[in-house]
């Protein structure tokens, strides 16, 4: 599929290129007024380009100043103008919990993108990124059950700081995680849009799995029975999370488990009683 950049902000046409590339889209820049190649799904340019050169092609994206200067903004604009829309009717975020924590993004049933990482905080900001730059007119996170203290944290974390109009569901996740790389390439494909390229292992594979799946709605902080292992881990969490600035205390960490506190909560109230000591 190709895609015609038409702008001459050669930052933009670089970020662009490189970012739809990777998604399988061929690119060519042109000069805003000039044809398109016949087989080019989509025109995009510059609010300021099409307004100095009255441009109107049939089939063309906008980005405002604000959209220039961020690319996830820029592509899911982008992606929208693909499939003709201004907004996308449901926005569905998977999370498979546990070690490696897996996450996937589904907009109107195909998936956009994906994580896999260990960090907590960063499966946790690239959700509320996902939430901000993919306008929809329903959208719910989808957790699943298992992954003991790390499904709780992410789970409560989640729940103190997504928008009040996005759903939380615990997802029932038996069967949801390939027990073969070939199955669990065989399942993503089958929800990637006809000529993208979006790359996930097997826990993104579950996520998107969780994502497809009804669950039950939560409105209050969960808790779970927690071992010295694993508060020692919460606390180690603490540190990761304040980029090293303070470890919260043991009864910080059990608070924490029990969902009477957020990570974000525990750390703050440990840098007072540090600040007053």
């Amino acid at each position: 599929m190709l895609i015609s950049l038409a702008t001459m902000d050669f930052r933009l046409c670089h970020l662009l290129r490189e970012k739809l590339s990777q998604k399988g889209f061929s690119i060519e820049q042109l000069q805003p007024g000039d044809p398109p190649s016949k087989d080019s799904i989509l025109i995009v340019t510059t609010e300021e380009e099409s307004n100095q050169k009255n441009l109107t092609y049939s089939n063309m994206v906008v980005l405002s100043k604000v959209e220039t200067l961020n690319l996830d903004k820029a592509y899911s604009k982008i992606m929208l103008g693909i499939e003709g829309k201004k907004i996308w009717e449901s926005l569905i975020i998977g999370v498979d919990p546990g070690l490696t924590i897996g996450v996937a993004v589904i907009t109107d049933g195909c998936l956009q993108s994906t994580l896999e990482t260990r960090n907590i905080k960063e499966a946790v900001n690239f959700i509320l990124l996902t939430l901000k730059n993919l306008p929809a007119k329903m959208a719910i996170i989808r957790i699943g059950s298992t992954g003991g203290y790390r499904q709780i944290l992410i789970l409560n974390e989640l729940l103190n700081v997504k928008p009040e109009h996005v759903d939380l569901e615990v997802v029932d996740e038996l069967h949801t995680t390939p027990e073969r790389g070939q199955e669990a390439n065989e399942i993503f494909l089958e929800s990637v849009k006809e000529g993208m390229k979006i790359h996930g292992g097997k826990d993104a594979t579950a996520a998107m799995q969780i994502a497809f799946r009804l669950g039950e709605s939560v409105k209050e902080p969960e808790t779970c029975e927690t071992s010295d292992g694993e508060l020692k881990e919460i606390q180690v969490l603490s540190r990761q999370y304040s980029r090293g600035d303070v470890t919260i205390s043991r009864e910080l960490a059990i608070k924490v488990a029990s969902g009477r506190l957020t990570l974000e909560e525990a750390i703050s109230i440990q840098k007072s009683e540090n600040k007053q000591s």
